[in-house]
Parts: structure tokens; C-alpha cells; sequence
């Protein structure tokens, strides 16, 4: 299938770029093909799904990630609107350690996101009624799940939304400095 990358400023993270094949019936993408995954130089066992759906343009769901040693790696793509998608470097021992990297997706528009674990995730979304897909490799460790505050500003994170509609625990997320003086 060839899946194409593209490594992003976090390492560890790419791009990636899936076929699509267009017809009269309209699109069919491979998300996911372990081999191609495997030549792009990511070792990814996804062992569960699970779809964001957002009802509403502007909603923020950020920063979540598990906490080592059950860190998750995912793989990312909007399967229903539009989302500015942003991987937060959480890993202390990353030459992108407290860095953040965002990128637009949209439905059919042949792009992925990979987010290495030990990174943490969030989004906005830019239309109404936005899906996001999620490969995930690690299982939901409940007591080990963790927030970072979206909007910390030490992060600098510059949210393309002017009204956020935001849940009470992302809103009463812990700033990064707190999350790492809690290890």
C-alpha cells in the first residue's frame, strides 16, 4: 500500500501520509498497514480503537496521556469533520522534551497522525460533528491516566479557537510543571 512519512519536530512522531482510492462511491483509505508502518521505522501493535465523536467546533480535549511505565502510543486520524491536532513531548529524556507540534486533519484527506508514547495529546476542533479515530498500542490503565493543563502557559500553545468549549477535569488539569514535580 506505501504508506509515505513525514518525521515531525517531536521525536519520535511522524506524519503519515495513507492511500486513498477515489471512485463514483467516493474514497477508500488504509489507515493502518503494519508492514508499511514497519518501513516507515515505527514499530506499532495497536491493541485497542476508540472514536472521539465532538458534537461542537471548538472543543479542546488536551492534554491527556498515561503515565510511565503505561505510556500508549497512538495513531491518529479524523474520520468526520475537521481538528487541529497537537502532540506534547512528555518525556524527559527527549531531545523534544516540553516541545509541541500540531497538525491539521480532516476527513479524507489521507493524512495520520503517529504519537509516540510517553507524549501527551489534545485537539481542537474546527467544524461541528468531528470524529477522531485512535489506534492505540497499551492498554487503559485507569489509576495511571493524566492530564496536562491545555492552556499552561509555559507550553505557549496558541489554540486556533476563540470560545472553548472545555470539560471541568481539562479545565482543572495541573500546569506541566506540576504534573513533573508529582513524579
Amino acid at each position: 500500500m506505501n504508506i509515505k512519512s513525514k518525521t515531525l519536530r517531536i521525536s519520535g512522531a511522524k506524519l503519515l501520509f495513507t492511500p486513498m482510492f477515489k471512485d463514483v462511491r467516493g474514497y477508500f483509505e488504509v489507515f493502518w498497514e503494519q508492514s508499511d508502518l514497519i518501513a516507515a521505522g515505527l514499530s506499532f501493535a495497536p491493541s485497542n480503537a476508540h472514536h472521539s465523536y465532538n458534537t461542537r467546533k471548538g472543543t479542546i480535549r488536551a492534554f491527556h496521556f498515561q503515565r510511565p511505565p503505561h505510556g500508549q502510543a497512538k495513531l491518529v486520524s479524523c474520520v468526520r469533520g475537521k481538528t487541529w491536532d497537537v502532540i506534547l513531548d512528555l518525556r524527559p529524556e527527549s531531545p523534544s522534551f516540553r516541545q509541541w507540534e500540531a497538525v491539521e486533519l480532516s476527513s479524507g484527506c489521507g493524512k495520520a497522525v503517529y504519537i509516540p508514547a510517553g507524549c501527551a495529546h489534545g485537539f481542537a476542533t474546527l467544524e461541528d460533528d468531528t470524529t477522531i479515530a485512535y489506534l492505540i498500542e497499551g492498554e487503559f490503565r485507569p489509576d495511571w491516566s493524566a492530564v496536562v493543563r491545555w492552556n499552561d502557559p509555559a507550553l505557549g500553545v496558541t489554540w486556533p479557537v476563540l470560545e472553548p468549549i472545555i470539560s471541568e477535569k481539562d479545565r482543572q488539569a495541573p500546569v506541566l510543571e506540576a504534573y513533573l514535580g508529582s513524579l
